[in-house]
């Protein structure tokens, strides 16, 4: 029996762009090429040691970087501040990657 190569396609997260008071930011009409309604911002976390097992940190699942053995997070911008209230973040064995 054949084996088939399973292909895995990156999700990629887009948010509504939002103001510093919360506000949703509108389309520039005078700008076609670019939706600044639109956000594709993601802040990446990871472990700071090698993980023997993946594990959800706030309801969102790792990827696993087999070049280091570490576990890494995408994280929305607008979900940042509820992901770091998690306790794995708070007590920093999951920390922002530079």
């Amino acid at each position: 029996m054949a084996q088939t190569k399973k292909t895995v396609t990156k999700k990629t997260t887009k948010t509504r762009a939002r103001t510093d008071t919360g506000a949703f930011i509108a389309d520039d009409p005078s700008t076609p090429d670019v939706n600044e309604a639109w956000s594709d911002a993601s802040v990446w976390y990871e472990s700071r040691e090698k993980e023997p097992a993946m594990f959800s940190v706030a309801g969102i699942g790792p990827i696993r970087n087999f070049q280091n053995g570490r576990l890494e997070y995408e994280v929305a911008a607008d979900d940042v501040e509820r992901f770091e209230k998690n306790h794995f973040v708070m007590n920093a064995r999951i920390v922002r990657k530079r």
